[in-house]
């Protein structure tokens, strides 16, 4: 009889857990509101990005994806049918990433460059980021793993104006962790916002490089957001990130350790079916710092979605207060397989 028993508990956990997991329905920064509209009346709108639809639509009949050949994974890519999983997600270009995961069983690479400027009365300083690569995998319906490298720096800085350019080139570190989606959303309880969970580790990959921590360095975030409108998207982030920083070789202190804190809000705002224009602010702060005062960005831009699984971006920001980056700017290319 415990046998029995234990095999109808065992049951009644599976279903249940398959029923929680089965709610989600992963959104898109580039929301599919305006191609309902222009599908008709028989269509329900779809939900903004993050958001989950109340009631799914029926999925065009075809081979099951676990089926496909090498071959017809290339083709859809490109294809501009309407994807099962629907529009690919990022979180690329914003700082703040996509409050939703990866679909079970599906490959998304994100890519781009970022120019970072700064200028002083005495000083100057160029900064270039590639390939910004980001690898993310559904693990399970809620789970993705990731990793994240953000490449090799090239740095031109002068000291002094006037003076000789100094280069300060190497590779950064590389992220490794997984994304958690807390909650997926609900039709019913718009109040309760889309959320999702990072938790990951920066290993010391870049070696002596002096971009690279050498040590271990814990990152977490909480992303969250809401569906104000058909067309407008709020969306947040808090977290925490400890930081060892090198110094810039043959100078004084050679390394540094601290916290950082950071706080971010974008607004997200469906232009076309396939344009999404964003605006965001976000703030980094610091603790046990050699400077312990925050700084303070905003930046904007636009994504551009080619196919269902293929986006590109473009973004462009400045720092406030005059202390962080002058100026930044950035262009990047995803798709998911």
């Amino acid at each position: 009889m415990a046998h029995a028993l234990l095999r109808g508990l065992t049951v009644g956990l599976v279903l249940a857990v398959g029923s929680c997991a089965s709610a989600q329905e992963v959104g898109s920064r580039v929301p599919e509101s305006a191609e309902s509209e222009s599908a008709g009346p028989a269509e329900s709108s779809a939900a903004a990005p993050g958001e989950r639809t109340g009631e799914e639509e029926e999925k065009p009949s075809g081979p099951k994806r676990q089926d496909m050949s090498l071959l017809d994974r290339i083709f859809s890519v490109v294809s501009q049918e309407d994807d099962p999983d629907g529009p690919i997600n990022t979180d690329r270009p914003t700082f703040t990433p996509a409050n939703t995961v990866v679909p079970k069983g599906r490959l998304q690479f994100e890519s781009g460059w970022t120019f970072n400027g700064e200028k002083t009365s005495q000083t100057r300083a160029s900064v270039y980021d590639f390939p910004e690569l980001a690898l993310r995998y559904g693990l399970m319906e809620r789970v993705e793993f990731r990793m994240f490298w953000n490449g090799q720096t090239f740095a031109q800085q002068q000291a002094r104006r006037g003076g000789p350019w100094r280069s300060v080139n190497g590779p950064g570190d590389m992220e490794v962790g997984f994304k958690w989606q807390l909650f997926p959303g609900d039709e019913k309880r718009k109040w309760i916002p889309t959320t999702a969970l990072i938790t990951s580790v920066i290993a010391p990959t870049g070696g002596t490089s002096p971009y690279s921590s050498e040590t271990v360095q814990p990152y977490i975030n909480l992303i969250y957001g809401w569906s104000v409108t058909k067309k407008l998207t709020l969306s947040g982030s808090d977290g925490y990130l400890g930081i060892r920083e090198q110094g810039i070789p043959y100078s004084l202190p050679r390394s540094d350790n601290f916290q950082r804190w950071h706080q971010s809000l974008v607004a997200f705002y469906t232009a076309t079916d396939r344009l999404t224009l964003f605006y965001e602010w976000y703030i980094l702060m610091f603790t046990h710092a050699p400077d312990n005062r925050p700084d303070n960005f905003m930046d904007g831009g636009l994504l551009y979605r080619l196919s269902p699984n293929i986006q590109v971006d473009i973004r462009a920001g400045f720092g406030l207060s005059g202390r962080p980056d002058d100026f930044f700017t950035g262009t990047g290319f995803s798709v998911r397989f």
